[in-house]
């Protein structure tokens, strides 16, 4: 299931979002690995109809059409691709990077990274197409964002050089370019989308899940310092409270993706959807 990724950019100066502006058009949503790319989304969307907020010339906002032939409950697994893909390039930059189920990146435990999956059924495709959308705070600092955001959001530029004066940030900024982390992450994203496709050479089954899909799913799990944590899962729950949920310790992934939580009373939980609540914040 490779995909060349990039091997079609659009390039829009500005657009409510990329997701949607892709998911009216029938006819893009074929070419698989093709990318659009804002310079400024104005209605940018996250996980359960949350809003994204785009600083113009201060973000990376794009969409990549993938056309992985699963079903619609394997999906899931892309987003933490897109998550181990975005982590490896923030490693150039910035230290302090966790994943965080579903879809988030964090520097210092601050949201740096989101990430959006959306499947569109489209004529003669029998499985989904899916379109994963990237929001990335590069330059500028959290005080850009409004103020309730400022605490909870970080930026590359404000994790390098995060106590120096206004000078040094001068300089910390003229080393951001946002067309060069744009290509890193492509680059990265095809690299893990082949990685993913891997087979293990002692396997031939079709329906065996590859050694590629594996690997993944473990360095996701270390690099979210998942395993062994006390959380909430509000599985399929509307309201966003401690006391709504199940409490547990995460034990793992499902090959589809879903975290696997351990609850009070011994039971294994598959968390499919809704928020986690870290208990230990």
């Amino acid at each position: 299931m490779s995909e060349n990724i990039g091997n079609q950019i659009i390039r829009l100066k500005e657009i409510d979002s990329t997701n949607t502006y892709l998911k009216d058009r029938y006819e893009l949503l074929q070419r698989r690995g093709l990318v659009v790319i804002a310079e400024m989304q104005i209605s940018g969307r996250g996980r359960a109809g949350r809003k994204f907020t785009s600083v113009r010339g201060n973000n990376l906002t794009f969409s990549v059409v993938l056309h992985p032939y699963l079903p619609l409950e394997e999906i899931q697994i892309f987003a933490l691709l897109a998550g181990v893909t975005i982590a490896r390039v923030l490693e150039n930059y910035v230290k302090k990077i966790r994943l965080k189920w579903p879809n988030d990146v964090l520097v210092n435990e601050k949201k740096i990274c989101g990430i959006l999956l959306e499947t569109v059924t489209i004529p003669n495709h029998f499985f989904p197409v899916l379109i994963m959308g990237i929001g990335l705070n590069t330059k500028g600092c959290p005080r850009d964002y409004p103020e309730e955001l400022q605490d909870i959001v970080t930026t590359i530029e404000s994790e390098m050089s995060p106590y120096s004066d206004k000078t040094a940030k001068t300089e910390t900024a003229s080393v951001l370019d946002n067309e060069i982390i744009f290509q890193q992450i492509l680059l990265e994203l095809n690299g893990c989308l082949e990685e993913f496709s891997q087979v293990s050479s002692n396997t031939q089954k079709p329906d065996d899940f590859t050694s590629g899909r594996s690997s993944l799913l473990q360095e996701w799990l270390q690099r979210a310092k998942a395993l062994g944590s006390k959380v909430c899962s509000l599985n399929n729950v509307e309201e966003r409270t401690r006391d709504s949920g199940t409490v547990g310790i995460i034990e793992g992934l499902t090959m589809e993706g879903y975290l696997q939580i351990r609850t009070d009373s011994g039971q294994i939980l598959t968390h499919v959807s809704g928020d986690i609540i870290d208990m230990n914040e």
